[in-house]
């Protein structure tokens, strides 16, 4: 499964505990999954969703809140393993549901149409929450960072953080972009063709995102990545450095090769003080060998500074037999 999937599953076993957050929750389930059929026999309402743990949930809180008999029917799409889960709800609670939940508006006792905002006779933040999750459940989209491989530092992690609702209501986006605000959540708006999206790109901010509907695993999950990717590119600062340091580690070799072979081609290297002389001859035999690794070769009595000295020395000298024979 999705990390998305993962967290819709999380944040479904939250339990609704009065009338009041249920109606909460099945009224955002509504205005995101909800539409309107009229015909003949009167005016149903449809709910259909790819998601069969929030169709069953809702089911389920249906159930309670009114005690009918709804069934969940299987609608498959075009590719066999693609399918969304509807369910139609009794036309004559239609009216009453619509009501109760502030889904459709009635005049005269006929619907004329579905409520632009959110369910808003909330008592308290109980309720504003449980209609949240009922929101975020039904339209929400979280990805995060996937990994080539198994858990080990070798990991390559491709792609960003984003965490996107949409709606067809613009009404809709500004209530829940205001209830989020209302609990330090902050969310950017963002328009889709006909739809009104919510946006957070930020990724501690979709961990606490997470974190507020009680989605414990995923913050743990989110977390892990954060951490893992921090090590790797920890890891890939290191190495780059350790590279950047052996290419001048090469150019600093071939410089003082170069001087090396202008004196012996000169003078002689024979001709150059015995510490010199020693020096000289063993970067000509090791040209790849590291400061350090001189040092060890010439038995750890001279610093890395004075292999160092001892090179500019070198370094002077060339320098001055090449200006001598400029003259």
């Amino acid at each position: 499964m999705s990390f998305n999937t993962d967290f819709k599953n999380e944040i479904l076993t939250t339990e609704l505990n009065t009338n009041r957050e249920k109606f909460a929750f099945v009224s955002a389930v509504l205005r995101v999954c909800g539409s309107i059929h009229i015909d003949s026999h009167g005016t149903n309402i449809e709910v259909d969703n790819e998601h069969y743990i929030l169709i069953s949930k809702f089911v389920n809180e249906i159930k309670h809140i009114y005690d009918i008999s709804v069934e969940i029917d299987v609608q498959r799409q075009t590719n066999i393993s693609d399918k969304s889960f509807k369910v139609k709800l009794p036309s004559n609670y239609t009216e009453r549901i619509a009501d109760d939940t502030g889904f459709i508006t009635y005049i005269g006792g006929h619907a004329v149409g579905f409520s632009s905002g959110a369910y808003s006779e909330f008592d308290c933040k109980e309720e504003i929450k449980a209609y949240l999750l009922g929101i975020v459940a039904s339209s929400i989209s979280i990805t995060v960072p996937t990994s080539s491989a198994s858990n080990d530092l070798d990991n390559v992690y491709s792609g960003g953080y984003h965490l996107e609702m949409l709606f067809y209501s613009e009404h809709l986006a500004y209530d829940i972009m205001n209830y989020l605000a209302e609990f330090d959540i902050f969310t950017k708006k963002i328009a889709r063709g006909e739809h009104f999206g919510l946006y957070i790109k930020d990724s501690n901010f979709i961990s606490d995102f997470m974190a507020f509907f009680g989605a414990s695993q995923s913050v743990l999950e989110i977390n892990n990545i954060l951490v893992l990717r921090s090590v790797r590119n920890d890891s890939n600062r290191v190495r780059n450095c350790e590279l950047a340091n052996i290419d001048k580690s090469i150019i600093a070799s071939i410089k003082q090769v170069q001087a090396i072979q202008i004196i012996n081609d000169e003078i002689g290297i024979d001709n150059l003080p015995d510490k010199l002389k020693e020096l000289a001859l063993l970067r000509l035999e090791f040209t790849d060998y590291t400061l350090d690794e001189l040092r060890e070769t010439l038995g750890g009595d001279i610093s890395k500074s004075g292999i160092n000295h001892r090179f500019r020395k070198i370094m002077e000298i060339a320098k001055n037999i090449s200006n001598q024979g400029g003259q």
